[in-house]
């Protein structure tokens, strides 16, 4: 009897505990912001997966989405921020922020260029989305970067054409060398290096 006493007053004494406090996703989404200034990634990609799981109100998830791809790219972990960003824009094509995801898409690959003696294949994929980025949203703020990112990307690759010419020519496949250089100066008329 008087185990089954103790064991119900302390089953209702654990009842009277105080009660966890209601979770505020504005406060925590300040928070996740204060860790974002100070480039603690990790936290504050804790913090916006915490709004995201726990909030009521779903009308953070777009943000929110954004903001994790952010801590990845903080973190230079760029495969993980792609993989953000474009479920971002297969989520949310139309939103204020889209634009902006797209330019992260190719920052991305634009960080991991490879230099000229390397498979251009990264730098392939940054052309064309920043490309995509023009394309898709032309008035965008970010333009003027994407436009310039551009022309780098496809200057990388026309050098990267230029290296395989002069390696054909050095071992002596002309003919091989000479498609090499046709290729540069068709796919890419307007380079610098394409003028050597």
């Amino acid at each position: 009897m008087k185990k089954t006493l103790f064991i119900l007053l302390a089953v209702l004494l654990a009842g009277c505990g105080a009660k966890e406090a209601p979770f505020d996703p504005v406060a925590r989404f300040s928070e996740a912001e204060e860790l974002m200034r100070k480039e603690s990634f990790e936290k504050a990609r804790v913090a916006y997966q915490e709004i995201q799981e726990k909030a009521p109100d779903k009308s953070y998830n777009a943000d929110i989405m954004l903001r994790v791809a952010d801590t990845y790219f903080g973190e230079e972990k760029f495969d993980e921020a792609l993989v953000e960003y474009q479920a971002f824009l297969n989520f949310h094509p139309v939103n204020k922020n889209a634009s902006y995801a797209q330019y992260q898409v190719a920052m991305c690959s634009y960080k991991e260029l490879p230099t000229i003696d390397r498979d251009p294949e990264i730098t392939r994929t940054a052309l064309k989305e920043f490309e995509k980025l023009l394309r898709k949203y032309p008035k965008s703020v970010y333009e003027e970067q994407a436009g310039r990112f551009s022309a780098i990307c496809r200057e990388q690759l026309a050098a990267y054409e230029l290296y395989v010419e002069r390696f054909y020519h050095k071992k002596g496949s002309y003919r091989a060398a000479i498609g090499r250089a046709e290729k540069l100066l068709k796919d890419f008329p307007e380079s610098l290096t394409g003028k050597d």
